[in-house]
């Protein structure tokens, strides 16, 4: 027994020293990860205002929650019905306009306010090429609207002004 508690003893001197500059590391650090709380700036509920990509008057929404969640989905002003009723027994032309003209992704995203930078952590893409991929694009926020620049658009060509307006 006796030898026992001088191992505990030993162990208990070792690991104390160390505890302790974990715990004042803990409290030293700022609350909660930076890069959260560059998402607040942003974090709300939009509807989309213009995207060259999807003609005029499309429509959309982004969600961005504060804990860095997101999820945005892209259409056209009018995508057509399917005739047969069911998104499963569509056309070969009424699935293509509906691709063509529609794209929805979610997952996560970070904010670096310094570099004016959203990235997206797409999980899931309507488009599956992008399933996993990331995606950093420039932002500006002036009053409730936000503008990102998409540099590589799922549709092709070159970078577009994203234009989203804050739902209160």
């Amino acid at each position: 027994m006796d030898n026992r508690c001088r191992l505990f003893r030993s162990l208990f001197r070792s690991l104390l020293p160390a505890s302790a500059l974990l715990l004042a590391a803990a409290f030293a650090l700022p609350a909660g990860n930076a890069m959260a709380q560059d998402a607040r700036i942003v974090a709300g509920t939009y509807t989309l205002v213009s995207n060259p990509l999807f003609g005029e008057h499309p429509r959309g929404q982004m969600i961005l929650s504060q804990d860095g969640n997101y999820s945005i989905i892209f259409a056209r002003a009018m995508l057509p019905r399917i005739a047969a009723g069911t998104r499963v027994k569509g056309t070969a032309e009424e699935n293509k306009a509906i691709v063509d003209g529609s794209v929805a992704h979610y997952g996560k995203y970070t904010v670096d306010a310094k570099e004016n930078v959203m990235t997206f952590h797409v999980e899931v893409s309507t488009f599956p090429n992008n399933d996993g991929s990331t995606s950093r694009r420039a932002f500006k926020v002036s009053g409730d609207q936000l503008t990102y620049t998409e540099n590589t658009p799922s549709s092709g060509g070159g970078p577009v002004d994203v234009v989203w307006r804050r739902i209160k």
